[in-house]
């Protein structure tokens, strides 16, 4: 199906920009939100692509204009990709600059939650609502190299498990998936390659975009995702033909 619309934090660049400039498959309109000027290299009215430049950590003014377009647009049917973060300085937990945690966590976390939230908020609890939180490395396994950041994505991975518990008992068709992209070759991947980190899955660009796409758009099963923790390179009919239990994508996994 195609959707009314998709609404994309950290639309600026990377992953972000690369799902808003081939949405056009999946979705009717677009509204990427970025907190640089970069943001307004995608907005393409031809293409009913749409952008909102905020800072999302500034979390008291993520209601106004995007409500305002919300109430001008009035979507039926809406996906939402969480692509927003930051990454944070470079070290341990014994060492950490905590002002940079707080920092980087009302990018990661609150940021994106407040702007869900607003939307959920404005949405019908009829309507068909379709959400990736981008989880990240450090959701998975350990990250020291970049703790704050790993501890970021842990929390965004139980806030999706638990906003998956309430979809189910308060919508009738919403679903929401934490998803791992893999190592996609992005300005912040050049940055934690660049402090020596382990890098475990290379991905490329396009797996972690083409999820996002289908999962918005019904072209998998997504209300059987809901709550669940997804790297973009987990074989999911293994889950959807009973092979695996809904454990396996949870943060507790089970590998």
């Amino acid at each position: 199906m195609m959707i009314d619309l998709l609404i994309v934090t950290g639309g600026s660049k990377g992953i972000g920009k690369n799902i808003v400039l081939n949405s056009s498959v999946s979705a009717k309109k677009v509204l990427a939100i970025g907190s640089s000027d970069l943001i307004n290299d995608v907005q393409d009215n031809e293409s009913n692509i749409y952008s909102l430049k905020k800072d999302i950590s500034v979390i008291e003014n993520n209601f106004d204009e995007l409500s305002k377009f919300l109430k001008e647009h009035k979507p039926v049917s809406i996906g939402i990709a969480l692509c927003a973060s930051k990454l944070g300085n470079f070290g341990g937990i014994l060492d950490a600059d905590f002002e940079d945690w707080e920092n980087l966590y009302k990018t990661n976390v609150l940021g994106n939650l407040s702007i869900l939230r607003n939307i959920l908020n404005f949405i019908n609890k009829d309507s068909h609502i379709r959400v990736v939180f981008f989880g990240g490395g450090g959701a998975a396994y350990g990250y020291p190299e970049f703790s704050g950041y790993a501890l970021s994505k842990v929390a965004v991975v139980r806030a999706v498990e638990n906003i998956g518990i309430e979809f189910k008992k308060d919508y009738k068709n919403a679903s929401i998936v934490a998803l791992a992209p893999g190592a996609v070759s992005t300005d912040m991947l050049a940055i934690v390659e660049s402090h020596g980190a382990e890098i475990k899955t290379r991905t490329s660009i396009d797996e972690p975009t083409n999820f996002v796409l289908s999962f918005i758009s019904d072209k998998i099963p997504s209300t059987k995702l809901n709550g669940c923790f997804i790297h973009v390179r987990d074989d999911v009919n293994k889950y959807f033909n009973e092979e695996l239990d809904e454990n396996h994508f949870k943060l507790r996994r089970i590998d």
